[in-house]
C-alpha cells in the first residue's frame, strides 16, 4: 500500500486505490466501470501529456503524418503546437502564401471573382466581364438600380404631364362644332361649303324621298319574292333555245338584281310576242273604230240600236285591229284589250251615234262564229 499523506486533516485518509470508479466505461482514456480512482486519475494525466505533445508510453501523441497539410500555407507543422499556430496563421491569411499573417479585410473580399450569368452580360448598359470581381458587380448593380430609378422618376413625370394634358382636352372642347363641308351629290348644284348641320339634314330629306318610290323594306321584300322560280324555269328564254348569259338569279337578294331580272325577262318575252305577232298577221293591238270621234250605242234589235244612238250618254267606243268600222273581217271589243271577257255580245245590233247612219248586228262572241264573218252587213235603215 502506497503510503498514506496525513496533510488532508482532518478528514480520514482514505486510499485512491480503495475508491472504485462506477460510471461508464470510457474507452477515449482506457477507463472501465469498477477501476480505481487512480486509473482513472493516471489515464486522464496520460491523455493531458498527449495533447500537450509528449507521450506516456503507453499512447502516442498526435500523429502530425496522418494530418494532410497541402492546404495549410507555410507548413507542415511538427507539433501540435506548430500544427494549431499554422491553422491559426492560414485563416487569418485567408490562406495565401504571400499574405505574411495578413488578416482578411475588405480588399481582399471585393477582389474576389465571380461568374456573370450570360442573360445579364448580354443586357443593354452592363460593363462586365465573366468572371468579374465583386467589387465591379456591385458597383455595376448600384449604377444600373441608379439608372433604373431615374428612368422610373422620368417615366412618372410624363405620365403627370400626359394625364394634365388629357384633363384639360377634356375640358376644353376640340375642333369646329358645325364644320362645313362641300356636297358633290347630295347639294351638287351648291358649289360652296356649307354647315354640315345642312347637308345632313339634305341626306334626310334624299333618303326620305329614295324610301318613299322604293317604298318600305317590307313592300320591296314582298316584291323581291314575286320573281318567279319553280315551276316556272328561268334558265332558258322563250325566245332561243340557248340558256340566258349571264344566268338569271333564281332567288334574288337585292332590287338591283330583281330589276336586272325583271328587264331581261321583259325583253325576251317582248321579242317572242313580236314573233308570234309576225307569224299569226295580229299585232295584237287594238285600235278605235274609225276614228276618236266615232261613238256606238247597242241595242237587242236594229231600231233599239238606232234609238239608244240618238242619245250621247249611251254612245261608247269599240276596238278592233284594222280601226275600220263594223269590219266583218275581225273581232270587235269595248275596250282596248283583245280578249274574250271585252268582246261584244253576240247577237247585239251596234248603230253609229247619233243614230242616222251605219248599223249591223255581232255574229262573234263567245256563242257565235270564231272565224269572219263578225257583223252582217251594215245597213241605214232598220226594214
Amino acid at each position: 500500500m502506497l503510503p498514506i499523506n496525513k496533510k488532508n486533516g482532518p478528514c480520514d485518509p482514505i486510499s485512491s486505490n480503495c475508491v472504485v470508479w462506477q460510471g461508464p466505461d470510457l474507452a477515449c482514456v482506457d477507463i472501465c466501470n469498477g477501476d480505481s480512482i487512480s486509473a482513472v486519475i493516471a489515464g486522464l494525466c496520460d491523455q493531458l501529456v498527449i495533447l500537450q505533445g509528449g507521450g506516456d508510453g503507453r499512447h502516442d501523441a498526435i500523429n502530425l503524418s496522418t494530418i494532410n497539410q497541402t492546404t495549410l500555407s507555410g507548413g507542415p507543422a511538427t507539433t501540435n503546437t506548430e500544427l494549431i499556430q499554422l491553422i491559426i496563421d492560414n485563416i487569418n491569411s485567408g490562406g495565401r502564401s504571400d499574405s505574411g499573417g495578413k488578416i482578411w479585410d475588405c480588399s481582399d473580399t471585393i477582389a474576389c471573382t465571380l461568374p456573370i450569368p450570360s442573360c445579364y452580360v448580354g443586357s443593354g448598359g452592363v460593363n462586365l466581364n465573366t468572371p468579374d470581381t465583386l467589387s465591379s458587380i456591385v458597383t455595376d448593380l448600384m449604377l444600373q438600380h441608379c439608372s433604373s430609378t431615374q428612368q422610373q422618376a422620368s417615366m412618372v413625370a410624363n405620365v403627370q404631364s400626359l394625364n394634365s394634358k388629357i384633363i384639360q382636352i377634356e375640358k376644353t372642347p376640340q375642333g369646329d362644332p358645325n364644320p362645313v363641308l362641300r356636297s358633290a351629290c347630295v347639294d351638287s348644284k351648291n358649289t360652296t361649303s356649307q354647315p354640315i348641320a345642312n347637308l345632313v339634314n339634305k341626306i334626310e330629306v334624299d333618303y326620305c324621298r329614295t324610301k318613299g318610290f322604293v317604298g318600305p323594306e317590307s313592300t320591296v321584300l314582298a316584291a323581291l319574292a314575286q320573281q318567279p322560280s319553280n315551276p316556272l324555269p328561268l334558265s332558258n328564254p322563250i325566245n332561243y333555245r340557248v340558256g340566258f348569259s349571264p344566268a338569271i338569279p333564281q332567288n334574288p337578294s337585292s332590287l338591283g338584281e330583281s330589276l336586272n331580272a325583271a328587264w331581261r325577262l321583259i325583253k325576251d318575252l317582248r321579242t317572242a310576242v313580236e314573233k308570234l305577232q309576225a307569224d299569226s298577221g295580229d299585232n295584237g293591238i287594238l285600235l278605235r273604230m274609225v276614228s276618236i270621234k266615232t261613238f256606238y250605242a247597242s241595242g237587242n234589235t236594229c231600231g233599239a240600236a238606232a234609238t239608244n244612238a240618238a242619245t250621247s250618254t249611251n254612245c261608247v267606243d269599240l276596238w278592233n285591229s284594222t280601226g275600220n268600222g263594223l269590219d266583218k273581217t275581225v273581232k270587235a271589243y269595248s275596250e282596248p284589250i283583245a280578249d274574250a271577257a271585252y268582246e261584244l255580245t253576240n247577237g247585239m245590233w251596234y248603230a253609229q251615234c247619233p243614230g242616222t247612219t251605219f248599223r249591223a248586228q255581232y255574229l262573234g262572241g263567245p256563242n257565235g262564229n270564231l272565224v269572219a264573218p263578225f257583223w252582217t252587213d251594215p245597213v241605214e235603215n232598220c226594214g
